[in-house]
């Protein structure tokens, strides 16, 4: 049950940002230095590049600590941006060039995929060929990588493997390192009664060697099903995708708190899931002044 407290809308740097450069994402809000970064995790949900103007509660928290964990995990495949977690919403990161394109693989024929496949634009889009006659959220049998470019302003472009192989120049080693970050997350889902559907991976360089950047593995940049008979029961940010697209909602919306509810409750529930345990209790402090006193003692200090 989701316990009531503030949630954390936007992270001000306040006096900070004489540290460096200020950045706020969609999700994220970020600080970056000379070779680190500062990046606190809110509780802000978007969808179809919008973000919406109600947070969902402890949704940043569930972010970082699957990320957390995700992340040291892949350290067995590639090194990642991941230094220190300084705070439930907070962590530490190495600096990194990011590269321009973002890299979705996808183990199932649904959502986007299956909405290009259905209008006969996978191949235009990027430049897959899938059988004919394939149903919705039918397994594939090899994961398709659909990458799309990373644009400064307006909606990301979707590319071809081709494509992203020209634009960064070292396509077979960033392949390797998608497909062997999917097989590890497919596995560790499966141990837990669960389907790791598809993911989006962000991939960046320090001192010419890729690393992993971003989240990984969490109900923003993946989707997971129960592992169950039937139509899909989905715990990730899809479950709010659904939604919008059944008010046939085309701009910014609010979201009525009985579904704000509902998706915190499910990001909660997949946590519990994948880590086996629930996010600790809320601390009681306000999370801006908790997370500034701690960024500051660190970060002033070096």
């Amino acid at each position: 049950m989701v316990t009531s407290r503030k949630t954390l809308r936007a992270f001000d740097w306040c006096e900070l940002a004489e540290l460096g450069q200020t950045y706020r994402g969609k999700v994220r809000d970020c600080l970056w230095g000379s070779d680190w970064g500062a990046i606190v995790t809110s509780d802000r949900i978007s969808a179809f590049d919008a973000v919406f103007p109600q947070a969902i509660e402890r949704k940043g928290e569930v972010l970082q600590s699957l990320a957390v964990h995700f992340l040291q995990l892949a350290e067995q495949i590639v090194p990642t941006h991941l230094k220190e977690v300084v705070d439930p919403n907070a962590m530490l990161v190495r600096k990194a060039q990011a590269l321009p394109v973002e890299l979705v693989i996808r183990g199932y024929l649904t959502g986007s995929a299956w909405r290009d496949y259905r209008a006969g634009s996978l191949e235009s889009h990027y430049g897959l060929k899938l059988p004919e006659g394939l149903t919705q959220h039918a397994r594939l049998e090899n994961p398709v990588i659909t990458p799309t470019t990373k644009e400064a302003a307006g909606h990301d472009r979707p590319i071809s493997c081709a494509q992203a192989a020209h634009i960064t120049g070292r396509w077979d080693e960033i392949e390797a390192i998608v497909r062997q970050l999917y097989a590890q997350g497919v596995e560790w889902a499966a141990g837990r009664g669960l389907l790791l559907v598809d993911c989006k991976y962000e991939l960046g360089l320090v001192d010419d060697r890729l690393v992993l950047i971003d989240e990984l593995h969490t109900p923003d940049s993946s989707r997971y099903w129960l592992d169950q008979p039937g139509d899909p029961v989905q715990l990730s940010k899809e479950f709010f995708r659904e939604w919008l697209l059944e008010q046939g909602a085309d701009r910014v919306i609010d979201i009525p708190p009985t579904v704000a509810q509902a998706i915190s409750e499910r990001y909660l529930d997949l946590h519990q899931r994948l880590l086996g345990r629930d996010l600790p209790a809320p601390e009681e402090q306000d999370a801006q002044s908790r997370i500034h006193q701690r960024l500051k003692g660190i970060l002033c200090a070096s």
